[in-house]
């Protein structure tokens, strides 16, 4: 009986010491998936590259971005930077997209873009949420939280892996954040801030110099470096506006200074 009881309290201790271990690295292997995972969102900065205008490969490097995307499924860009296709309209819902992410419509709340009606968007969503795995969803030109168009469609529980916002308010970093944050709280989910700069293409014509290098220079710091830190935000890419001081490319396709200055911005 004192044998049987000297056998059985030394099993007992190998058990606890085997489940300890099986704990400990249980925890360490979560902990390794946490980290990998932090790691995969890491590299945020990205770019909308307009390639009907020559924009490409070297753009790209230039502007040290780690993805891009062009408004459509596919891109004849030859990089190892990450392409992210999007599917702009009901009129591109047919095209294939090889990719982990896609974009959901490009502003259906403007008659000059996408322009689709909550109905007509949820009534196809699960067509595009066929095509990847994780979709983001529709980007607005109205505010996302505030305006009626994404609210009335998120209430229709569509897919949506991630929210996308434009935005457009001047050189105002502090505003901004407001804004994004006011994003994540109101759904819950990852944002990725498609579109972003002081200023539109139509308003870069308009007024170029609307906004000061120096004023536009630490928008661009100050914001990256919010959104780097920032779990909410997954990615980020600047809208090149072409002319003035948000634009990103000379005529000859070279950095403006807004281009260096995003292109060093952590």
């Amino acid at each position: 009986m004192k044998n049987f009881a000297k056998r059985l309290l030394v099993a007992v201790a190998l058990f606890s010491a085997t489940m300890h271990s099986f704990a400990h690295e249980k925890k360490s292997h979560g902990s390794q998936e946490s980290h990998e995972s932090h790691q995969a969102h890491g590299d945020k900065k990205g770019v909308g590259l307009v390639e009907k205008e020559g924009r490409g490969e070297k753009q790209l490097q230039a502007l040290n971005v780690h993805w891009f995307y062009n408004w459509g499924a596919s891109t004849d860009i030859k990089t190892p930077i990450k392409f992210v296709p999007m599917i702009f309209s009901l009129r591109t819902l047919d095209k294939s997209v090889h990719s982990d992410e896609v974009l959901g419509f490009n502003e259906p709340d403007n008659s000059k873009q996408s322009d689709i009606s909550v109905q007509q968007a949820l009534r196809n969503w699960p067509e595009l949420t066929k095509k990847s795995r994780l979709i983001g969803g529709p980007a607005m030109a109205g505010n996302p939280v505030s305006g009626s168009w994404l609210p009335e469609f998120m209430k229709g529980a569509p897919k949506v892996d991630f929210v996308t916002v434009h935005w457009y308010k001047g050189a105002d970093a502090k505003k901004f954040i407001k804004d994004i944050q006011a994003v994540c709280s109101a759904y819950g989910k990852p944002v990725w801030v498609t579109e972003f700069a002081p200023s539109t293409a139509g308003n870069g014509r308009k007024d170029p110099d609307k906004f000061t290098q120096s004023e536009v220079n630490q928008f661009i710091q100050d914001a990256v470096s919010w959104m780097n830190q920032e779990p909410c935000v997954q990615a980020f890419a600047w809208h090149d506006a072409k002319e003035g001081t948000s634009a990103l490319f000379d005529k000859n396709g070279s950095l403006t200074e807004t281009g260096k200055t995003y292109a060093n911005a952590k």
